[in-house]
């Protein structure tokens, strides 16, 4: 199979599956970009996040941060109360950790070429930590950060 007809399976594939975040949908605030891009034959979405802040049970962990098989007290996508976080934190069995996760997003491109003009866009819009990784089956993954 040629590479671009195998970006196109793997595309159609990915599209055609649910959301698999906890949440089980794109962020509000990033569907615009996430529909732009699937509607281009030189990308689609694998995964993105607007942004969000956790209140993660840190009792099972201790300091050590690991978002699976964690209890999530609060999770919020967008600003969030006082109000919100102190009833959370009462759900807690010990120590809580408090993390901001800014807006990330991974798109898999045709081609290194498309993934390196997406990449200089993104770098000019103020994403300076985005990045290219080719995987072992020559996989063009962009991250967006």
């Amino acid at each position: 199979m040629d590479r671009s007809a195998e970006f196109s399976r793997w595309k159609a594939q990915r599209l055609s599956r649910a959301d698999l975040s906890r949440k089980g949908s794109v962020d509000e605030d990033a569907v615009g970009v996430v529909q732009l891009l699937n509607a281009r034959d030189e990308f689609f979405t694998t995964s993105s996040c607007a942004g969000r802040i956790l209140l993660i049970d840190g009792s099972a962990n201790g300091f050590e941060v690991q978002k699976q098989n964690c209890c999530w007290l609060l999770v919020v996508h967008k600003p969030c109360l006082k109000d919100d976080v102190l009833a959370a934190l009462k759900r807690a069995r010990g120590d809580a950790v408090l993390k901001f996760e800014p807006f990330v997003l991974h798109v898999q491109c045709r081609q290194l070429q498309d993934a390196q003009i997406l990449h200089s866009v993104a770098v000019t819009s103020g994403f300076r930590n985005s990045g290219i990784t080719v995987g072992k089956r020559g996989k063009m993954m962009l991250v967006l950060r």
